[in-house]
């Protein structure tokens, strides 16, 4: 078993260094995670406003009136929200990519946001914009902008490609003036990208990017396989103590998010209708990521109910709070998960069969798919998989995957409750034995 986690270590650890040192990677976790006030903000707003039962609806819709009570979730909130997505994404992750690179980073945001506004699609009358090309639909056209904007930032920075100003002029006010060289070259370039795909069979630039990159890669991402492979990555990576859903989340969670923003666009239009995809970040926290990292709830209530060994009941006690809320480290680092030969079958392949269980009722319409609203992480089971859903059968799903883990667990921490409760009672005979000692002395 040994030689078997040397293996393992020597193939991962080098890619997780990979994710974790890279600065682009880095920067976009970043930029994913200023998103995150305007999800939390906007999931909570999507469960009062689509909380699924019909008695609550017709009770708000009373209470505030049918046209209000329709409208004030999703045609303010959640355009203010997570309507706005890619544009939170564009300036978190210009942000810290100028900050790694140091520079100033507020007037690269200001150069990388002229730059998105530059290639944005028109309302029909060119009164405006769309409030579509905001939204995570466009999110890897804003990762793009950000990275290739800030790139030309730092170069022109870095290179003296900027007007210079005299010493006397006060510092705030030259740092604006380096920024004029870049944003000049910067309004040129994607003037010309913007003109060019206008040109086109795509008519904008959004389209260009969906449909030749986006689009695949959320296929990919979001299909089966990729969602298995990502699945027992992410509990390799924990089983050698590194937070594998951080490292996951960097690369999948701007796949799962196009994802949901595609859901979301068929479930604001037809709530009964079949949308897209089945993996989005909500089926993530939900379903991959339920009760945190291995579906670890059930062995927690194993530990304190059907375990003699007192140190596994002392974790599992401890653990057993944030366990409700997708929470477990306690447990991964108490009992403990990682560096665990006996708990590292059922680490893998608890998440494993239970992803691909729901994969498969969704696939066959026994479950509905997510609807793209999003869910706050921590909403514990079986609440969060009735939200995800909008369907009552999406939290029994999520009762159902964790008896299965529990089943998958159980055989396991016996095994090591007996091995525990082994070393604790010869711990004990040791010590009255010491006891008995030091009396007769």
């Amino acid at each position: 078993m040994n030689k078997f986690f040397e293996k393992i270590e020597d193939k991962l650890l080098p890619l997780v260094e990979i994710v974790q040192s890279n600065k682009y990677l880095s920067a976009i976790q970043y930029g994913m995670m200023c998103m995150m006030p305007l999800m939390m903000v906007g999931a909570f707003c999507c469960v009062i406003s689509d909380f699924p039962l019909d008695a609550y609806q017709t009770f708000m819709a009373g209470v505030f009136g049918e046209e209000l009570w329709a409208n004030w979730n999703w045609s303010y909130i959640n355009v203010a929200t997570m309507g706005i997505s890619s544009i939170a994404a564009i300036i978190g992750t210009t942000y810290e990519l100028a900050r790694k690179d140091k520079v100033n980073p507020i007037p690269a945001v200001i150069v990388a946001l002229m730059s998105f506004f530059l290639v944005m699609a028109f309302t029909e009358d060119g009164g405006g914009f769309l409030f579509s090309e905001f939204s995570a639909r466009n999110l890897f056209l804003a990762l793009i902008i950000s990275i290739g904007t800030e790139a030309l930032y730092n170069v022109c920075i870095k290179k003296n490609i900027t007007i210079k100003m005299p010493d006397t002029v006060p510092a705030f006010v030259s740092q604006q003036f380096t920024a004029v060289v870049p944003a000049a070259l910067c309004c040129i370039i994607f003037l010309v990208i913007r003109v060019v795909a206008s040109s086109s069979s795509f008519g904008t630039v959004s389209n260009v990017i969906y449909t030749i990159l986006q689009a695949p890669l959320t296929n990919l991402g979001t299909s089966f396989v990729g969602t298995i492979v990502c699945t027992i990555l992410n509990s390799l990576i924990w089983m050698f103590g590194i937070h594998g859903t951080n490292v996951i989340q960097t690369v999948w969670t701007p796949l799962w998010q196009a994802a949901r923003d595609a859901n979301l666009q068929v479930y604001i239009q037809n709530a009964a209708a079949i949308r897209p995809y089945i993996v989005t970040d909500a089926f993530g926290d939900m379903v991959i990521f339920l009760t945190g990292t291995g579906l670890t709830l059930p062995l927690v209530i194993e530990m304190i109910f059907m375990c003699k060994s007192a140190r596994i009941k002392a974790v599992g006690k401890t653990a057993l709070i944030p366990g409700i809320f997708n929470v477990n480290e306690p447990v991964i680092f108490g009992l403990p998960i990682v560096l665990n030969p006996v708990m590292l079958i059922p680490f893998v392949l608890s998440p494993v069969v239970c992803v691909s269980l729901a994969y498969f009722v969704m696939n066959i319409g026994l479950v509905p798919r997510p609807t793209g609203t999003p869910v706050p992480w921590t909403l514990p089971a079986p609440f969060g998989g009735w939200m995800m859903t909008g369907s009552w059968t999406g939290g029994l799903l999520q009762i159902v995957l964790l008896i299965i883990s529990g089943l998958i667990y159980f055989p396991f921490i016996k095994a090591l409750d007996k091995k525990y409760k082994e070393e604790e009672n010869l711990k004990a005979i040791e010590k009255t034995e010491e006891n008995k000692l030091e009396n007769t002395i």
